[in-house]
């Protein structure tokens, strides 16, 4: 009995340890898939739900070809302190009053929170 106890323990332990490593992968966001310069604008390229694993995993042309054009927004960023700062593969979340109806979506970013920054 007392190495079925044990193990109970180890395995519970090891699933415990696989859910831990697995955060990053469960985790979904909106994600900087781009950065690049419209017309002497910077913009950046943010897939919409997403988890980080999908990230490394997928293109931008995955995005932008797939079924749900909405998946997709480019954000023209007004602060060029802040738009030499955000990577490419970072978390954020972006508020943006207004989309543009256009294919891809557009939106002026009026404000960025970037999480990755926090962890």
């Amino acid at each position: 009995m007392g190495r079925t106890i044990y193990s109970a323990i180890t395995l519970l332990l090891l699933s415990s340890a696989i859910v831990g490593c697995n955060q990053d992968e469960i985790e979904t966001g909106d994600f900087i898939f781009d950065k690049q310069m419209k017309d002497n604008t910077p913009v950046i390229a943010v897939v919409h739900n997403i988890s980080r694993n999908d990230t490394v995993n997928h293109s931008l042309s995955d995005y932008l070809n797939n079924d749900d054009p909405n998946d997709m927004i480019y954000y023209p960023i007004t602060d060029a302190n802040l738009y030499e700062d955000l990577e490419i593969g970072e978390r954020i979340t972006v508020t943006a009053p207004h989309i543009l109806l256009s294919s891809p979506l557009q939106a002026v970013a009026v404000e960025v929170e970037r999480h990755d920054l926090a962890e």
